[in-house]
């Protein structure tokens, strides 16, 4: 089966299997996504949870009211976790494609530089860079249409009982019995998950992260910085990358002139991550320490580019405990076709978005192929 399986893909009348096979997808981030998308589309009966108020994982969009608090004034928007994505399997490039086509995401044009504690340089410049839009989160509400999906539901360890997989909730509610069950979810939880799979318990037991403290501002004017978007090469500094998300395609952000004397009726949003390192020292720091520390540091970086930061008149911090992949396994999914249970994750395929969607491709073909020989 091709892996362009959503809203390009032929879904058969029947299952390949000769009958709808039950199956619980668990985690409604974007591999998730793929993972419960392709086995619709084969007519199977999918349900998917998510203990999170919206789906996604990490391609994730933090909205705010205006600060002016009129009602005609644009939401502030965040990508507070995911900035960008790349494209670089031919597959994925074609469900990127099908995407743009659709208006759900765009290239991102922004300027791209880098400083090592020194000088900014340009970096980067050929890569193309996709965005959701009006946000990163539209993706994954996208692809969640038309799904059985329920938010806010943290789902237990399944238990096997009477030939097939059983899934209640924390508080004991029971969720349904499944023929099978993905796992997609940050590998820690995921092996908690799987305790009923122990060979593959053991496998996500063994993936590290790197957390992420995050850091949104709004500001009165244009942040006077000559890139969107910059990496910070700095050993033992605060933060490792700083973005104008006003300056994505979707958002409304004011004029962008380097000068700083530019004037726009919408305020300049930033997204700030901090260096893992640091966020690792600084984890269980309050909130407010972490945002003045990290605010600071992004002050010293537009001086040392020549200017001030202007007025900040919105600021939000969030951590991310599963931010980075450290040590990824490209193993493309785990798979038990014996149990019938498995999991995937970007922590399966290479820690980025598009090892997110193809991991989840990947279960679902595992999946269906295991069934068919069946």
């Amino acid at each position: 089966m091709s892996s362009d399986s959503a809203a390009d893909a032929r879904p058969t009348q029947v299952p390949a299997a000769g009958r709808p096979l039950r199956i619980a997808v668990i985690g409604a981030g974007l591999s998730g996504l793929a993972a419960a998308r392709m086995l619709a589309d084969q007519q199977h009966q999918v349900s998917l949870f998510e203990k999170s108020r919206g789906c996604g994982g990490r391609a994730a969009t933090r909205r705010a009211a205006h600060p002016s608090g009129q009602p005609s004034g644009q939401p502030l928007r965040f990508d507070h976790g995911a900035q960008y994505f790349t494209a670089r399997d031919p597959g994925f490039q074609r469900r990127v494609q099908n995407w743009a086509e659709r208006g759900l995401v765009a290239p991102w044009g922004g300027r791209i530089g880098a400083f090592d504690g020194a000088e900014f340089t340009p970096a980067g410049q050929e890569t193309t860079r996709w965005v959701g839009v009006p946000g990163m989160s539209a993706i994954g509400r996208e692809l969640a249409r038309g799904l059985s999906l329920r938010l806010e539901t943290r789902v237990m360890p399944p238990r096997w009982c009477r030939g097939r997989w059983q899934l209640s909730d924390e508080a004991g509610t029971d969720l349904g019995r499944f023929d099978r069950v993905v796992v997609s979810a940050p590998a820690p939880q995921s092996a908690e998950l799987l305790m009923d799979a122990p060979r593959l318990a053991a496998q996500a037991a063994c993936v590290d992260y790197t957390p992420c403290w995050t850091l949104m501002l709004g500001f009165d004017s244009p942040v006077p910085l000559a890139f969107d978007g910059v990496f910070v090469n700095q050993t033992q500094a605060p933060l490792r990358w700083v973005a104008r998300d006003s300056s994505k395609p979707g958002r409304a952000g004011p004029a962008r002139e380097v000068a700083g004397d530019a004037t726009g009726s919408e305020p300049d949003c930033w997204v700030l991550h901090a260096e893992p390192g640091w966020t690792r020292k600084h984890l269980n720091d309050p909130p407010e320490q972490v945002e003045a520390a990290m605010l600071e540091a992004f002050a010293a970086l537009v001086e040392l580019a020549g200017g001030s930061l202007p007025r900040v008149n919105w600021r939000q911090s969030h951590s991310w405990l599963y931010s980075l992949v450290e040590t990824p396994l490209e193993e493309g999914c785990l798979w038990d076709p014996a149990l019938g249970m498995g999991a995937c994750g970007d922590w399966c395929n290479g820690a980025r978005i598009e090892g997110a969607w193809l991991s989840g491709e990947a279960i679902a073909s595992r999946l269906l192929a295991a069934t068919a020989s069946a």
